[in-house]
């Protein structure tokens, strides 16, 4: 079983356990804003578990007996990663208990990790472990007990909802990527997990975050589902200004798609996720397809207040990847939505060049347009879901696929096919003649043209376009009838 050391009381705030939970986070966040004033301290890894290479610790498994909360009739269980391969730095977890006696509840309590907790299968244990992160898991489908929701390595954690499978992780904060200067891997070097009652539908964790540029407190709500929802209040503050601080974080996976590159494989397409999603401010819907470019790419998209943004799996069906080991059909789309004010800034996408679906290659985060100075303290409030009805956030028609080619006779020509469909042109007359409104930068714009697959309600739009020397062309486009937007706002780019 898993071994308890009791601590010291952490708080005592009300006259319930629930009230003293709630207390704990503004313990937390001031803990956070005395240690952003202190020098920043690397903890030191478990040397005796770096012989856990990538194939043992795989075949390592938590033991049964050793999960949190298996007894009791509460629907959520925890299990634990122990260290080792690349997460040879161990976390420290406690569990804050609602039950007990009015003396007990409330307290936190911190769990002791030993090797008799994992089995190592034919390898030999190591004579120390430490945790190094921990995996949710709940009743989705029946009684059977599923994960929803796993915190592993830097400041990572990954949600998924009934049917889905991991693919796109979220982080807790991204700190000058894609920068000059090297980037910073914050780390959640603390975890307090809440006792949930038998009846509760939510889980509420508390981590502490640290890095050389920032200190902070995180309170994460989880709401298991067909779309599991994880409620993020972050509060941070900065040992020292930084040149790019990212809110809110998504790392995904595109090795190639409908529009390529090419590769000799039996699988048609290959990623986690296949475009960037986004509703400013104003309420535009803006669809960004994810490319596998052939050298560092950054994009921004300039908003005030962003409604949501997130990285999609849009494509849904097997035939398209051919993969029932992956099963990339099942990957969840992530969807950040921002409560409160975030004001002016960016959500900022970088696509890194791959040739391997092991590495992730996409990244995308909010910006905002202030600089971060030294001593300051921010504080960002939002919604993570993990979802696979990606139809239901609009009835607006959606981009579904885009391909590529080059135009016959012209070398500097390119043909974009993008396809869009939904119940605006479900629903739409058969009399009613469908526009598009097309917009390029950076190149010349040839030719539109609109057609109607047979035997579907969807839409292609082609454009023809002509590159200027070796810049890329910017191309912004969507639908219309009689004037009126049909569709969201396909922006993407035709690279040389």
């Amino acid at each position: 079983m898993i071994r308890l050391v009791a601590l010291l009381v952490v708080f005592v705030v009300g006259s319930s356990s629930t009230a003293r939970a709630e207390g704990f986070f503004d313990k937390l966040i001031e803990r956070a804003r005395l240690s952003a004033g202190q020098a920043y301290a690397k903890e030191a890894p478990i040397p005796d578990t770096a012989k856990l290479g990538y194939d043992t610790y795989r075949g390592i498994r938590f033991r049964p007996d050793s999960i949190l909360w298996r007894e009791g009739g509460g629907r959520f269980r925890v299990e634990f990663f122990p260290t080792g391969f690349l997460y040879q730095t161990p976390v420290k977890l406690y569990v804050i208990t609602r039950s007990g006696t009015p003396d007990t509840a409330g307290r936190a309590t911190a769990l002791s990790a030993s090797p008799e907790m994992f089995d190592f299968g034919t390898a030999t244990p190591p004579a120390q472990v430490g945790f190094a992160g921990f995996k949710v898991t709940y009743p989705l489908n029946g009684q059977k007990h599923d994960e929803i929701i796993s915190f592993l390595g830097a400041s990572y954690f990954r949600p998924i909802g009934k049917s889905q499978a991991y693919g796109a992780s979220s982080r807790g904060l991204a700190i000058d990527t894609a920068q000059p200067r090297s980037e910073e891997f914050p780390e959640f070097r603390e975890f307090w997990l809440v006792e949930p009652a038998p009846g509760d539908k939510t889980l509420t964790v508390y981590a502490l975050l640290e890095s050389p540029g920032a200190s902070g407190a995180y309170a994460f709500t989880v709401t298991p589902g067909v779309r599991t929802t994880v409620d993020v209040d972050a509060r941070l503050f900065m040992r020292h200004g930084v040149s790019m601080l990212g809110i809110a974080p998504l790392t995904s996976m595109f090795l190639s798609g409908k529009s390529g590159p090419w590769r000799d494989d039996f699988r048609p397409e290959v990623h986690d996720s296949d475009g960037l999603a986004m509703v400013t401010g104003e309420g535009e819907r803006i669809w960004r397809p994810l490319t596998n470019p052939g050298s560092l790419q950054v994009s921004s998209f300039v908003d005030n207040n962003p409604r949501g943004f997130g990285l999609q799996q849009r494509e849904r069906r097997f035939d398209r990847y051919q993969d029932s080991v992956a099963k990339y059909q099942t990957r969840p789309s992530l969807w950040v939505e921002p409560k409160g004010d975030w004001g002016e800034g960016e959500v900022r996408l970088v696509e890194i060049p791959t040739p391997s679906e092991y590495h992730d290659n996409i990244v995308a985060f909010w910006v905002s347009r202030w600089p971060v100075a030294k001593g300051q303290a921010l504080e960002y409030r939002y919604r993570l879901s993990a979802l696979n009805d990606e139809a239901a956030l609009a009835s607006d028609a959606r981009v579904v696929a885009t391909r590529q080619a080059t135009i016959e006779g012209n070398a500097k020509g390119r043909r974009l096919v993008v396809e869009f469909e939904g119940d605006t042109l479900t629903k739409l007359a058969e009399e009613r003649l469908v526009a598009s409104n097309v917009e390029v930068s950076g190149g010349k714009l040839l030719r539109t043209e609109i057609d109607q697959p047979p035997g579907s309600a969807n839409r292609r739009l082609f454009i023809d376009v002509e590159l200027e020397g070796r810049r890329p062309i910017d191309i912004r486009a969507y639908l219309t009838v009689g004037g009126d937007r049909l569709s969201e706002t396909f922006a993407g780019q035709v690279r040389p």
